[in-house]
């Protein structure tokens, strides 16, 4: 027999059983183990052992650390590597038949294939590399090769019609802080079937979002002023948080003496946003509104037939006004104001923080993600959740203190 018909001969086996394994498993399942840890304090990605299918063919793949400086713009994966095996480093090729005519000749070239873990960014030769997994913004691991076996997509679409997308395990979200409207939570490992696919978070996960509150603006909100025995009233305004007081605006008495005009002229006042004139009067004399003048955009009008004062001569007026005024202090419940007589009208005009419902999901490549709702002054609904994806908590977004964890994902049983 010739050596090339030993060569046909295994590369019919050798075909023949790599589509039986394209037939059962996509490029780059991972058949047992390869899962994988990461310390983004050492930066340091911690693969273990396992089989991995690559080229219809399942490898063994040893445990390894591996030292990464730039997650950002790294891929972790298997480098698939094939090198020429001798009797030159290798003296088992040669024939160890003593009597033989091939005694001690050598035996054919080998081809050895071995699969290691490693970057995107290692150089070997005659390698090839499959991408495994990322670091996604230098914290947490997520899958970039999602390849699962064939005949898991009968399965899946069973579990997806019967079931939908839940969590078998874990994947419990908590708050942990506020800072500077820098919100972070954590989300622990755990497991969910994603429209009927396995998805694993292999460890905890940190998560950091800006809240991005959005304003609503209330304008004029009235009030009577009742001060107390400082003199200041404190207002609890209708909705909070409250962000910013933009006006308030108050009544204010004020007595003026004006020097009349000629005869029948306007007389104009000191203020604007004159609502009210309490008495106008000269020496003894007090003069009539409606019947010697009448309010006339912020002037006293002596077009009628009634009394008058003499041209250049004094007189007196008090009236009401309105004025633009600035808070005493305002926090996020309350506007304080002081100065005013009791019982006059205060309107503020302010801008508060509208509740929101958000939501924290996890994508089937195990990236985990915040999703804003749409604000609402009340009963906010929480967004739909994406495609591929599974919420793994509801967060309800009341802006006084914490954000409230109000539900958890979807679990069975």
């Amino acid at each position: 027999m010739q050596s090339a018909e030993f060569n046909e001969i295994q590369n019919i086996a050798e075909g023949k059983i790599q589509a039986i394994g394209n037939a059962l498993y996509e490029q780059g399942t991972l058949i047992q183990g390869c899962g994988i840890s990461w310390n983004s304090t050492t930066k340091t990605a911690t693969l273990e052992a396992g089989q991995i299918f690559l080229d219809g063919l399942i490898y063994d793949v040893e445990a390894k650390s591996l030292a990464i400086s730039d997650p950002d713009n790294i891929q972790i994966g298997v480098w698939k590597i094939a090198s020429i095996l001798t009797e030159y480093n290798d003296n088992s090729l040669i024939d160890p038949a003593k009597g033989t005519p091939q005694y001690k000749m050598p035996g054919a070239y080998r081809v050895v294939v071995k699969t290691q873990w490693g970057t995107n960014t290692a150089k070997f030769d005659n390698a090839e590399f499959l991408p495994i997994y990322a670091i996604n913004d230098g914290k947490y691991v997520v899958r970039v090769n999602l390849a699962y076996p064939a005949y898991m997509d009968v399965i899946a679409r069973y579990d997806r019609h019967a079931h939908g997308s839940y969590i078998v395990e874990g994947l419990e979200a908590t708050v942990v802080n506020s800072v500077n409207d820098i919100q972070t939570f954590k989300i622990s490992e755990g497991l969910a079937h994603i429209d009927g696919y396995e998805t694993e978070l292999i460890q905890k996960t940190s998560l950091s979002i800006r809240a991005r509150p959005d304003l609503a603006e209330i304008k004029d909100e009235p009030y009577s002023f009742i001060p107390d025995s400082s003199g200041k009233m404190e207002i609890s305004v209708e909705h909070t948080p409250l962000e910013i007081v933009s006006r308030v605006r108050v009544t204010k008495e004020r007595t003026v003496n004006l020097t009349h005009g000629s005869a029948g002229c306007i007389d104009v006042l000191p203020n604007d946003l004159v609502f009210q004139i309490l008495e106008v009067k000269q020496g003894a004399l007090i003069f009539v509104q409606d019947t010697d003048f009448t309010l006339n955009n912020d002037g006293l009008d002596w077009s009628l037939s009634g009394e008058e004062p003499t041209a250049g001569t004094i007189y007196s007026v008090t009236y009401y006004y309105r004025a633009n005024v600035d808070p005493d202090s305002y926090d996020k419940d309350s506007v304080t104001v002081s100065g005013l007589f009791d019982n006059s009208l205060v309107e503020v005009t302010y801008s508060y923080r509208m509740p929101r419902k958000d939501i924290i999901v996890m994508y089937r490549e195990s990236k985990v993600d915040y999703v804003r709702g749409v604000s609402a002054s009340e009963n906010p609904v929480a967004p739909d959740t994406p495609e591929n994806a599974i919420t793994v908590a509801e967060v309800t977004q009341t802006w006084n203190g914490l954000p409230i964890i109000t539900s958890r994902g979807r679990r069975l049983g």
